[in-house]
């Protein structure tokens, strides 16, 4: 998945509107314009597409963890461990955020249309050089995305 897509369904799935998302950004150290915002959730084939930095992703995701969660205890790691693969650092920083336990990432896979049985979802969020380490596919993710808006709807 590109960045404008990752970013458009997160938006999606959380039900953030362009001010929410630029808040997010600008918590998360990034600072945005609307028109920026909104060229960052269009598709490659509309008017106004702009690609949508991965700093501005990982923006996004930093503030939700800073909005949600509030400042991390003094003494602790500020920087978080660069990821590999973009889609196994964008779960588990919506893990972080939503404080979400493995059974609840099982549950909104599974209500997002997705199969995995609940012993594989540990291995998304081990070290990338573990041994039963798994990588997150772009299937796996809108699943899970899909299932957390579905769950955000009801």
């Amino acid at each position: 998945m590109d960045n404008n897509e990752l970013n458009r369904r997160i938006r999606y799935s959380l039900q953030l509107d362009d001010a929410t998302a630029i808040r997010l950004m600008q918590l998360g150290g990034v600072e945005a314009t609307e028109a920026q915002a909104a060229a960052w959730r269009t598709r490659e084939s509309e008017a106004g597409f702009e690609p949508c930095p991965k700093a501005a992703l990982s923006a996004l995701l930093n503030g939700l963890i800073l909005d949600r969660r509030g400042p991390p205890p003094a003494g602790a790691p500020t920087a978080a461990p660069v990821e590999k693969h973009i889609n196994n650092a964008v779960l588990k920083q919506l893990r972080i955020a939503l404080s979400l336990r493995a059974d609840d990432v099982h549950e909104l896979i599974i209500d997002g249309g997705g199969k995995l049985a609940k012993s594989e979802v540990g291995a998304l969020f081990r070290n990338a050089e573990a041994r039963n380490y798994r990588v997150c596919g772009d299937q796996l993710l809108r699943w899970f995305l899909a299932g957390l808006a579905a769950r955000r709807e009801t």
